[in-house]
């Protein structure tokens, strides 16, 4: 059976929410006027029993296109307030653009994702400017238990860093206890001191995960500085976290090839990883 759209991406459809359905039903006839409002009071006992009750969800693979009547990212954000028990969520490889991650933020209501501890918003197509929509939902009250919040494999470069340690650094912005990951995600030095600088600012348990960039010397240097500032020194796990590939000729165009393979095995489906 083929499931996959034109593009290989997978295909299905999003949970239709309470009021969704109230839309749909309004389209429909009913041999008795009473039984819709029925029909819809079971819908919405259902679908609050089920999202609610839901403790992860990936989408990994599949398109969210704006404009989209079933899977856009504003619906996944109208099915996303209804699950107050969800603790990990992946939407990877997604093919979120800048404005696409903006509405699927916009879209999530104060206080949203209650229990929510990893949110993996990688492998898919947007930058900086989508970094800040992310970073901004948390001043909202949404997920105020998260530990991960991952932009792997993201061409978010150092403006995307700039705009995570800009987060970090206002100390409300983000969870107090939150590692946030940005493998291959093209940092460089600038995006390196961006984090170091807002280390010194940032909650207790904050921590980053640098590895596969093409952070320098001095880059490192500063971040290790940082995290020696905060934790003591801790030689292995602060090195491992900086491991960087641009020793050899050609080592910066080798991390992005690798990021955007790693993007377009994810919106095949054929990769699950956060």
């Amino acid at each position: 059976i083929d499931v996959a759209d034109e593009a290989g991406g997978a295909k299905m459809r999003l949970p239709a929410t309470p009021a969704r359905m109230e839309a749909l039903l309004a389209k429909c006839r009913f041999t008795n006027g009473a039984d819709k409002g029925t029909v819809l009071a079971l819908y919405e006992q259902t679908a609050a029993a089920i999202l609610g009750s839901l403790d992860k969800l990936s989408v990994a693979g599949l398109p969210l296109v704006r404009g989209d009547v079933w899977c856009s990212p504003s619906r996944l954000a109208e099915a996303l307030n209804y699950c107050s028990s969800l603790r990990a969520v992946a939407v990877v490889g997604a093919r979120l653009d800048d404005d696409g991650v903006a509405e699927l933020v916009a879209g999530l209501k104060d206080g949203a994702l209650p229990a929510l501890e990893v949110l993996a918003l990688g492998h898919n197509r947007y930058g900086a400017r989508g970094v800040e929509a992310v970073c901004g939902v948390f001043r909202r009250g949404v997920a105020p238990r998260l530990q991960n919040l991952s932009f792997a494999f993201m061409p978010i470069g150092d403006a995307g860093a700039a705009a995570v340690a800009a987060a970090v650094a206002t100390g409300a912005a983000l969870p107090p206890r939150l590692a946030v990951t940005m493998v291959l995600c093209d940092v460089g030095d600038e995006g390196a001191r961006s984090i170091a600088a807002a280390l010194s600012l940032a909650g207790p348990g904050c921590r980053f995960q640098l590895m596969f960039n093409r952070i320098g010397v001095a880059g490192k240097s500063a971040v290790l500085a940082a995290l020696e500032a905060r934790q003591g020194w801790a030689a292995f796990s602060h090195m491992f976290n900086l491991i960087q590939m641009r020793y050899a000729p050609g080592s910066a165009m080798l991390t992005r090839a690798m990021g955007r393979g790693g993007r377009i095995s994810s919106e095949s489906g054929r990769l699950l990883a956060s």
